[in-house]
Formats: C-alpha cells, structure tokens, sequence
C-alpha cells in the first residue's frame, strides 16, 4: 500500500511537472484490457502516453529501466485502445516516461516507439 501512495503521488508531481510544459490533462490511469497508462496528455496536437516511475529511495536511471519491452508492449496495447475508443486513431500520439526520484524528476519525451505485435 505504501508503494500505491509514493506511486500516486508521483503521477500528481508528474501531471502538475507536464502541465507548466503546456501540456493539458486528458485523463488520469486509464485502464485498457491489456494494461494501465498513468498519464494521458495533450501537447499541441499530440496525444502522450505517460508512464511515471516514482522511485522515492531508488537512483536516477533505476525508474527509467523498469519500462522493459514487455511494459512497452502493454503500454501500447493500452494507448491504442484508447485512440479507438475516442476514435482518434488519425492523431499523432508519442509515448514519454517521467522518473522521480530522490535527485529529482526526469521527463524524458519519446522514451520508447510503440511496439507491433
């Protein structure tokens, strides 16, 4: 349970990081059949996918490395559900992760290219 705490709170500094980038919230841990995407956002035209690693004792890189393929593969399977259910599969969409940890917060944009399988 303390994991769940530390890892919604990340998702608030996450959001609250991307949105005085100019991005704009669509919507918050949206769960599709094959998997969970924390952060969907608007930045101009482009629909992001973000996931967010708060790892509050880990080091920097520790978070980024969590996002193996299988978590890719997940992560994509999830976005593209999405795009079909708001019938948005024409827009342009990228995939970011952003790290917390105790050096601070790491936003790092078109982290990974959707996987096809």
């Amino acid at each position: 349970m303390k994991q769940y705490g530390a890892g919604l709170q990340g998702e608030r500094q996450a959001e609250e990081y991307l949105c005085s980038k100019g991005m704009t919230v669509v919507e918050r841990r949206y769960r599709g059949q094959d998997g969970e995407v924390d952060l969907i956002m608007q930045d101009g035209d482009v629909v992001v996918f973000v996931e967010v690693k708060a790892r509050p004792h880990g080091r920097s890189g520790d978070g980024l490395l969590a996002v193996t393929y299988a978590k890719q593969r997940r992560l994509t399977h999830a976005a593209l559900a999405f795009l079909v259910e708001r019938e948005w599969t024409n827009r342009p969409v990228r995939f970011d992760v952003v790290e917390i940890t105790a050096q601070g917060l790491l936003h790092v944009p078109n982290a990974f290219m959707a996987i096809r399988s």
